[in-house]
């Protein structure tokens, strides 16, 4: 097994994942397994529940508006698997950033995709945009 554009692993939990979440919230959605080295190995997490606790805390905290996301406690209590749902209400921010999955990393989306994603929140696409200079006579018909 080995990280994807929709899988990434966390072998223990730190602020870093929240970009992730962001990035899965944003496009298709995803899966982030914490207790799991970038191997894919299962290393586990200490204490699950406190852990799914503190993961539950820094999405609320940090991501802005809610994602859509589950936590399941898999591999007899060693790993976290979280999913994160594709959002509707575009763009997701983690520190006034957003971010995109671009194949195994997670970077911040530029100015104009981040304009795309306010647009696709707004369930508008570039093409549905008034034209600021539209002459629309049609001279040549007549």
């Amino acid at each position: 097994m080995r990280e994807t554009r929709i899988l990434e692993f966390k072998e223990t939990i730190t602020n870093t994942f929240l970009k992730t979440v962001s990035a899965f919230s944003n496009y298709n959605g995803g899966t982030i397994l914490f207790g799991v080295d970038d191997n894919g190995n299962v290393k586990g997490l200490p204490d699950v529940k406190q852990a799914c606790l503190d993961i539950e805390n820094k999405i609320n905290d940090s991501i802005s508006p809610q994602p859509n996301y589950t936590l399941e406690i898999q591999n007899n209590e060693q790993t976290i698997k979280l999913t994160v749902k594709s959002g509707l209400q575009k763009p997701y921010l983690y520190k006034s950033k957003a971010y995109k999955r671009n194949d195994t990393a997670t970077i911040e989306v530029d100015t104009l995709e981040f304009s795309r994603l306010v647009l696709d929140g707004k369930n508008i696409s570039f093409e549905e945009l008034p034209c600021k200079d539209q002459e629309l006579s049609f001279k040549i018909l007549h």
